[in-house]
């Protein structure tokens, strides 16, 4: 069994409000567990559908580019990208 590449972060900002991720999912990867300890807002930058684990097993979500999504503090979750793209997303976190 092979394992999934992982997400990679790259932070862009990160000031006493706000802190700005640029997040790369490759083809096949996914983020492993985490749990968010801000409140946070997540920008899409091409058309995708990513599948979100909660914990009762992955559920396609399909995304927009540019439309954001909020999700609030204390999210635990893992997020998989099983297309054979490279997904880019914007994350800000609310300090």
């Amino acid at each position: 069994m092979s394992e999934r590449p992982v997400l990679v972060i790259t932070q862009q900002i990160d000031n006493e409000r706000t802190c700005v991720n640029h997040l790369l999912f490759p083809a096949g990867g996914e983020s492993q567990w985490h749990r968010h300890e801000r409140d946070y807002v997540i920008v899409p930058m091409q058309n995708c559908v990513l599948h979100i684990d909660t914990g009762e097993g992955p559920k396609a979500v399909e995304m927009n580019a540019g439309e954001c999504y909020y999700r609030p503090v204390g999210v635990e979750h893992n997020v998989l990208n099983n297309s054979d793209e490279d997904i880019v997303l914007i994350e800000v976190e609310m300090k």
